[in-house]
């Protein structure tokens, strides 16, 4: 089991990219934090998500 922003959620040993894709996620202007660290893009598909891992998923918003 993992927690992706704060809700459990039944998947474990995928790839960044593959979890952002389970999700149906639109990809452009989200970041990624894996256990309260920043996954850069480039290595979402080979960062792993194991098993009691804590992801957090946010999109970047424009405002003033």
């Amino acid at each position: 089991m993992i927690v992706v922003n704060g809700e459990p959620y039944g998947a474990e040993d995928l790839t960044v990219q593959a979890l952002v894709e389970r999700l149906t996620i639109e990809q452009r202007g989200i970041a990624v934090a894996l256990d309260g660290e920043i996954v850069h893009r480039g290595e979402w598909s080979t960062t792993l998500v194991r098993d009691g891992a804590r992801i957090e998923i946010v999109t970047a918003a424009a405002g003033g």
